[in-house]
Parts: C-alpha cells; structure tokens; sequence
C-alpha cells in the first residue's frame, strides 16, 4: 500500500506559518541591526517580503512584532520606517546600560563556562583593535559570545533586558562606522573574566564601565563628526498638516534632529 508518510515517498512539508512568521521575525531584525535597513529608511510591506523573500502574511506578523519592540514604524499611506537613529536614543541606551550591566558583577560561572570564557577573551585579546577585512566582525562576535556567556547566569529578565540594549549598542557602532567614524576598540575581556573568576565584583564593574565610556565617547565624537544636517521638526513633511499661523507662533519651541540624509527625521504622519 501506498504509504503517504514513507521518507522515499513523502514531499518535504512545507514551512508552518508559526515557523514562517519567525523566520520573517529573524530575518528583518538582522536587517535592522546590521543596517541592511537604514536608520530612518521607509518601505512598504511588499517591499520588504520582495527584497527579503518573504511571505506577505509572514511580514505583516513580524512588521506587527517589531513594531511593539520598536524597531519599527508604522507610517500612515508610506509603509514601515525603521527606527531612526538619535542622540536620544544614544543616550537612551547607554544610561540603560550604566544601570543594568553593573548586575553582571553578580555572576558566578560554572568551571566549563569560565574556560570559555577564558578562551574567547583570548581571541579577543589576539585580534584586538586590527580592522584587516573579517577581523572585526570575527572580534565582535567574540565580544557578544562573552558577555552573553557572563548573562546566562544572571537573573533571565536582566539578562534579556540587556541582550537587547547591546543589540541596539552592535546597530548604534554599525551605523556610525559606516558613516565613517573610526572602529570602535575592543573589550578587555581578559581583565573582565580574571575579576569573575577571582570574585572581584568591584573589578568587573570597573572593567564593564570602562568600555561603556569608551562606547559613549566612540558614540559622542561619531556624532560630531557626523555629515548629516540638523533640521527643525515640522519642515517639509508638516507644512500640509500645519498652518502658516501655527508655523510663525512656534517656530522655537521644535526639537532640533539629525537626518542622516538633509531631511526632518519627523515621527509624525507624513502627509
């Protein structure tokens, strides 16, 4: 009898829409933090599905659970913006970071996670602060392997929290040297994991403040030495929805911005 189930017979089954909708998830949060996707950048669904080779359903779902992390926009009659990059959201960031990475101090590894450790701050003292084409990538994954190894030891919902604030440190360091900024210099992770694992906690939080100083001053002088025009909030994409009375009474109190390409980087309905 013909047996539908037979691995010689069966048809490879098909991605589950849960599944789909993940791999979607998965795909444009890549995109947006490794800058696939520029800060600021418009696109509208169909868009995103045909440049991704995504299901329609499966970017509607993921494009709704971006949305709620706030990596994503949407835009009345343009699409999906991707989260914008700011000062604010610079200082956002670190001053999370200042309050939560201090709790990695209270991280006890197991004999097998402090070897590795030991070894992937050995990899990252080796490459160091060269920027040969693959090295930094291979450095900065070293980085991540190993704050994300002291993490797992932590309380689950700190470790999360701070999962995502180095996500959006990794974009933040992404997008500035792609706009020229000097590479951001490497962790000392060596000093950071002798301090775990001889107990000193006032040792781990130095070595934790010590690079996200180095961070914010690497975030500080990339923004300075940004190209982008600082405009008025309420420019070209408000004057339909603002009157020219509403325009003369205000023109003061409007946030200034940076658009990374000479234009508001307004949040508001675009018209």
């Amino acid at each position: 009898m013909y047996d539908r189930n037979s691995p010689f017979t069966s048809k490879p089954s098909a991605l589950e829409p849960r599944q789909k909708t993940e791999f979607a998830e998965e795909r444009l949060t890549q995109a947006i933090l490794w800058c696939e996707l520029a800060p600021g950048a418009t696109a509208t669904e169909v868009e995103l599905a045909e440049r991704f080779g995504l299901g329609r359903a499966a970017t509607r779902a993921a494009l709704a659970k971006l949305s709620a992390f706030g990596l994503m926009q949407p835009i009345p009659r343009l699409g999906w913006r991707t989260l914008p990059m700011s000062g604010a959201l610079i200082g956002q960031v670190i001053s999370a970071r200042r309050l939560t990475e201090i709790a990695l101090a209270d991280a006890t590894l197991s004999p097998e996670a402090l070897a590795e450790g030991v070894k992937l701050a050995g990899m990252i003292s080796v490459t160091g602060d060269r920027c040969e084409v693959g090295l930094l990538p291979t450095r900065r994954g070293y980085e991540r392997e190993l704050l994300n190894l002291i993490a797992y030891d932590i309380n689950p919902i700190i470790g999360n929290f701070l999962s995502s604030l180095w996500d959006q440190s990794d974009r933040i360091v992404r997008f500035l040297e792609l706009s020229g900024a000097k590479p951001m210099s490497a962790l000392d992770g060596e000093t950071l994991i002798a301090a775990l694992a001889e107990g000193r906690a006032d040792d781990v939080r130095a070595a934790l403040l010590e690079h996200l100083d180095r961070f914010q001053s690497f975030a500080s002088e990339g923004l300075l030495n940004h190209s982008s025009e600082l405009v008025l909030e309420g420019g070209d994409f408000d004057k339909q929805a603002t009157s020219k009375k509403q325009e003369k009474d205000e023109p003061a109190d409007r946030p200034i911005r940076i658009s990374s390409r000479g234009r508001s980087s307004s949040t508001g309905t675009q018209s």
